[in-house]
């Protein structure tokens, strides 16, 4: 049992602390571009990966950010198989919760082998058109290949705004605090979590929210071309009144959700069950 939950922990934290990389970099990407006003680069997933890779033993960083990726997807899978989080599975929220952990895992899959490819120079950075744009679409196109596709792909930009309506709760109850081990905590560590959290999550809603309206909107024109991921989120941000400051506030949020990772690589709880065992 010892055992299990160790490597629970080790698998958890790393896959955390690879989440505080990539949330930071996206974050001072998006600041960086709405103070240029989007005239550089319009920053996305992949352009977190290029960036990596350019830097001094980028290939190594890059490889670890990848291995750290592949170990939030095997804890997303464990919180879903081992129910480690101790949902009820009798309740429809808690079930929708572990419909979601599970396909949390395949989207931080997707996300290491879209690094894969920028790793062994199989995708090229062109300014962050490329990957979130062209996986929304992909994956809306997919769908509308099948029966009633359409409606599949509205059905999904529901579930994505339902997602996003969560992240507003979180950053309006705070409630994530219940999952932290705060004993170990000092209150100023404790109070700059909640608050950096309570950022982060913010900024994801909105993000989120954009993002489910695409695939919405592609739904009901049956038009994969309307679905968008982060590029076409900030695109829309930026096109708003105040649309730079917007855009900067979102990528500050973005940022923050950064440090809430690397608060959850240290602090969180990996395992309830196995936590009471060995108690």
């Amino acid at each position: 049992m010892a055992d299990h939950e160790t490597w629970i922990k080790i698998i958890a934290r790393t896959g955390y602390a690879s989440k505080t990389v990539i949330y930071i970099l996206l974050g001072i990407f998006v600041i960086s571009s709405a103070i240029s006003s989007f005239s550089a680069e319009n920053p996305s997933q992949q352009t977190v990966f290029t960036k990596i890779l350019q830097q001094p033993f980028g290939k190594y960083m890059l490889m670890a950010v990848i291995a750290g990726m592949v170990c939030y997807s095997i804890w997303r899978w464990l919180q879903t198989f081992l129910n480690t989080e101790e949902l009820d599975m009798g309740k429809a929220k808690d079930m929708v919760m572990r419909i979601f952990l599970f396909i949390s895992g395949i989207i931080y899959a997707t996300g290491a082998y879209a690094a894969v490819k920028v790793l062994t120079g199989q995708s090229s950075d062109d300014g962050g058109s490329g990957q979130g744009s062209n996986s929304s679409e992909s994956i809306a196109s997919t769908l509308m290949e099948q029966s009633w596709g359409g409606y599949l792909v509205m059905a999904l930009g529901i579930i994505i705004i339902i997602f996003a309506f969560i992240q507003f709760k979180h950053a309006y109850k705070a409630d994530y605090m219940d999952k932290f081990v705060t004993s170990d905590m000092s209150s100023k560590e404790i109070n700059a979590s909640r608050k950096v959290g309570q950022l982060g999550y913010a900024a994801r809603g909105v993000v989120y929210s954009l993002i489910g309206a695409f695939f919405i909107q592609a739904g009901w024109t049956n038009d994969p071309d309307e679905a968008g991921g982060l590029k076409e989120a900030f695109q829309s941000i930026m096109e708003q009144p105040f649309g730079d400051w917007a855009l900067m506030a979102i990528g500050v949020g973005i940022a923050m959700f950064g440090v809430f990772c690397g608060f959850e690589a240290i602090y969180r709880q990996t395992a309830k069950k196995y936590n009471r065992a060995n108690a």
